[in-house]
């Protein structure tokens, strides 16, 4: 990111003095100036910005992310092609890797501590499964749900380390255990690897859902971009294996297909963090020859009857906006209670701002809690209705 006005001098209270994060991260220089660039006030962001507010379909984008988007937008063609031609080369995609998880953590909130985190590795039909569990501060009472989570990242990038801070959130503000599953990334890894990681995690968590401090009833699926892509593959694998589904998903801005001819897709292509160069680079890498195909039949050819109950979050910024409401409605219309939940200031990715961005904090914390609620709410329902036909 290029700072315009210079060195910005600011206290970085969350990231420096007495009272460090217990997730281990620690900023470089370079990465310290950038956090304290992007937590000066909205009121020095407006005065920054290079060009008028952006007003799209409605939606005025927060002036931080536009900020930022202004810079990423100085980048020439050939500049981002070079970028998304480290992928392909087994050296450079680690360096790139480690920046963009960095990225992540770096600005996403710092939450409080975990009573436990666990590192550990499953068994898998690809080969061990790294997971990281995160237990929160709860008193004594019922058993907690369990949120098997998958990170975005465009099945190229991003793992455990890169969402930790989101995770811990998640597990603080719903009161829950959230087990992060760093599932197989292509290009060394092509579709299914991801789902079939995916499912693995989902059934080792049903089966040692008590030693964790759950149930099996109260597992659910749950993940941004790709990774709620790989919930919901998961949730109709069960049902096609007719076992146990999901108890409940939690998607952020997800896409059940990979079409574009939405009004979303069309109105932000291009500048907005994800973008049709990047998503054409992904669908090559990810899905070559005949897997793009497999991949949207698996999805776009099966009735979402049976499905589990779900919370669908998007943003109004992002290409995909309308397909996670169109989502939304398909599961509604298979008799799914679905809620569908629209930040209209954001943009793609949110979920890696809340550190710096109020809103993207606010939807984090507000979407987190309603998973909680929502969740024993719907677990209460299902026991009350096992009794009534006992």
């Amino acid at each position: 990111m290029i700072e315009r006005l210079g060195i910005v001098v600011l206290a970085m209270v969350a990231l420096t003095g007495a009272a460090q994060p217990e997730d281990g991260f620690r900023p470089t220089p370079e990465e310290q100036k950038r956090y304290e660039l992007m937590s000066q006030s909205e009121a020095w962001f407006l005065k920054s910005l290079a060009g008028p507010r952006e007003i799209i379909d409605g939606q005025r984008l927060d002036p931080k992310l536009q900020y930022y988007f202004e810079e990423r937008r100085r980048r020439t063609p050939e500049q981002v092609q070079r970028g998304l031609a480290t992928f392909l080369d087994p050296q450079a995609r680690i360096v790139t890797r480690e920046r963009l998880a960095r990225e992540w953590a770096l600005f996403t909130k710092v939450t409080a501590p975990m009573h436990a985190v666990e590192d550990r590795k499953i068994d898998g039909r690809g080969g061990p499964i790294p997971i990281r569990i995160y237990t929160p501060k709860t008193g004594p009472g019922e058993p907690l749900p369990l949120l098997v989570y998958f990170h975005g990242g465009g099945w190229l990038y991003s793992g455990i380390d890169a969402t930790d801070r989101f995770a811990r959130l998640v597990a603080n503000e719903a009161r829950a255990i959230v087990m992060s599953v760093d599932y197989r990334l292509a290009p060394e890894h092509l579709w299914p690897a991801s789902n079939d990681d995916g499912e693995d995690a989902f059934l080792w968590a049903r089966t040692n859902a008590k030693r964790l401090g759950s149930e099996p009833e109260l597992v659910a699926v749950g993940g941004d971009s790709a990774g709620g892509h790989i919930s919901l593959n998961i949730s109709l694998r069960q049902i096609a294996a007719k076992r146990p589904t999901p108890a409940y998903q939690l998607l952020y801005y997800t896409s059940s297909d990979f079409a574009e001819a939405d009004e979303s897709y069309r109105l932000f292509e291009e500048g907005y963090g994800l973008d049709a160069t990047f998503r054409a680079f992904m669908i090559d890498t990810v899905f070559p020859g005949e897997l793009l195909k497999q991949a949207t039949q698996e999805l776009n050819g099966a009735s979402f009857a049976g499905m589990p109950a779900t919370i669908a979050v998007s943003a109004g910024f992002d290409m995909l906006r309308d397909s996670s409401r169109r989502l939304t409605e398909q599961l509604t219309k298979a008799g799914v209670p679905a809620m569908y939940l629209n930040y209209p200031t954001l943009a793609h990715g949110f979920l890696q701002w809340s550190a710096v961005v109020a809103d993207a904090e606010r939807a984090s914390v507000d979407t987190a809690r309603l998973f909680g609620t929502a969740i024993r709410s719907r677990a209460a329902l299902l026991r009350q209705q096992a009794r009534g036909r006992e």
